[in-house]
């Protein structure tokens, strides 16, 4: 998460010490009424542009149609909570564009990675009705399989609770599932690496409990532990003791997706606006990405851990478990800071100001969000794997217009630049990890048009300084130099940090 003064992933600004440690009913002026909750839901379909602002210059504006269009999103579905209770919700385009059935409030979407506080959740009302140590050794409660020594083996422990809040030192960030048809490992496999699992072996390779690094891979480490220790799968534990309880009639677990969801299900998109080869990809990780579900349920979940955090009755979960859920576990309150299975955004004095999850399967972007003091909050699904850049317009205009969230515009200041400087930057450039794509630039008067077929099509990028230039999303691009070149020549390109194209010759 995002701090107040550090533009990240999660981070927002609240203030809740005055709620710590009790909690009294819910008590405001008058809900609005259905008429201005519709008004409300509209002011998302209009009003949208990208995260990045130029100085001096005016802002295109556009309607969420237009965006998702741009972005090549078929839909978008999005619901509203006041104060801890779901005011509305909106939706937008189709689930399918063949069929062009349009998305409704029921149309489940795969939630990613919001499946790991989900799976949290099942996890620790589990712990409530039976023993289980979070802080053990989880090799002494696994019974299918064993985590393989490491460097730190019986001086740091890989426990549930590091495993929770990505400090257990273990590795893979994600997973990207199985198409139709490939054969789906099991989780001992995925653990392994070995056949038929596409990804590799989880092991521990940093000192547990010394630092946060994301891992899909703890995350399903944890899952395999609690189903030995219950001796029963996942989904039926979920469905048992965490979507019943409180309502999430559109969830599941189930991989592929259950019969009794199917029937409402999206259809997932590529950047380039054609369906995911394969479909909606099988996950074996269930807890990391394998949840299906809708943006009102999802709400559903934030808003019982709030509740029992604040001491309100939710004959789910106990307060203790809820304050445990929310506490950082992470080696500091710099973001990004985890609880148990939550992102958790803190004041610089550690208070916690809100909580939420991010999420990303083939196909699929969403996000929850919900502060702590108000009961306000969002989740947001969309089908398109460029979903995250409209996820964030959509939270930049939540923000604007009704004050909820954490996500702002930033504006930038254009620096001039020649057209003879600029000459030497553009070209063609060859990538080849993670695909192989060329980039091509062409110049305009500010900067260039970024093309990568089929996955960037025109994005302009204005120059910022230093041979760096940004685009209206947020992507960057900087370049590198020959050292040797007399003249300065450029060699290759490096877009958002990561990303690197050689100059082709």
């Amino acid at each position: 998460m995002k701090s107040a003064k550090t533009l990240t992933a999660l981070t927002l600004s609240f203030c809740l010490a005055s709620l710590l440690g009790w909690a009294k009913p819910e008590t405001s002026s008058a809900s609005p009424s259905p008429a201005e909750e519709t008004q409300e839901a509209n002011l998302l379909k209009a009003g949208l542009a990208g995260r990045i602002r130029i100085e001096g210059q005016a802002v295109d504006f556009q309607s969420l149609e237009q965006r998702q269009a741009h972005y090549k999103v078929p839909g978008v579905s999005v619901a509203f909570m006041r104060k801890g209770q779901l005011a509305w919700t909106m939706q937008s385009g189709v689930k399918d564009l063949t069929t062009e059935l349009a998305v409704d409030e029921n149309t489940v979407f795969q939630a990613g990675s919001i499946s790991k506080p989900a799976f949290a959740a099942v996890l620790m009302k589990y712990r409530e009705d039976k023993p289980l140590d979070l802080d053990a050794d989880v090799n002494t409660l696994l019974t299918s399989w064993q985590l393989p020594e490491h460097e730190w083996s019986g001086q740091d422990v890989v426990s549930l609770r590091r495993l929770l809040s990505h400090t257990a030192g273990t590795t893979v960030h994600g997973f990207p599932g199985y198409a139709a048809g490939e054969p789906v490992p099991t989780l001992q496999q995925v653990l392994e690496g070995a056949f038929p699992t596409n990804t590799d072996a989880v092991i521990v390779d940093i000192q547990p409990g010394t630092q946060m690094r994301y891992s899909g891979g703890g995350t399903t480490l944890a899952q395999l532990t609690l189903q030995d220790v219950a001796n029963e799968p996942l989904p039926s534990m979920s469905q048992r003791l965490l979507f019943k309880p409180l309502g999430m009639t559109r969830s599941g677990f189930e991989q592929p997706i259950s019969t009794n969801l199917s029937n409402n299900m999206a259809t997932p998109y590529d950047g380039d606006g054609s369906p995911i080869k394969g479909g909606a990809h099988t996950y074996a990780t269930l807890a990391a990405a394998g949840m299906w579900s809708t943006p009102s349920d999802i709400l559903k979940l934030a808003s019982g851990v709030r509740s029992a955090y604040l001491g309100q009755k939710t004959d789910w979960i106990s307060q203790a478990t809820a304050q445990e859920m929310l506490t950082n576990n992470t080696p500091s309150i710099q973001p990004p800071n985890v609880g148990i299975g939550f992102f958790i955004n803190m004041s610089e004095d550690g208070d916690i100001l809100g909580f939420g999850h991010g999420g990303a399967d083939a196909g699929f972007m969403s996000q929850l969000y919900i502060e702590l003091d108000t009961g306000n909050g969002y989740a947001i699904m969309t089908n398109g794997n460029n979903g995250r850049q409209l996820i964030t317009e959509l939270e930049i205009r939540l923000k604007e217009a009704l004050d909820v969230g954490y996500s702002e515009a930033e504006t930038r200041k254009l620096v001039p630049i020649s057209q003879k400087e600029l000459s030497k930057y553009i070209g063609t450039y060859v990538v080849t990890n993670p695909v192989n794509v060329d980039v091509v630039l062409e110049k305009t008067a500010d900067g260039f048009v970024l093309n990568a077929l089929p996955y960037v099509e025109n994005e302009e990028y204005f120059h910022e300084g230093g041979g760096r230039f940004f685009a209206r999303n947020g992507s960057s691009v900087r370049f590198e130099v020959d050292a040797e070149s007399d003249d300065g020549l450029v060699k290759a390109l490096v877009m958002d940090g990561k990303i690197r194209g050689v100059r082709e010759k």
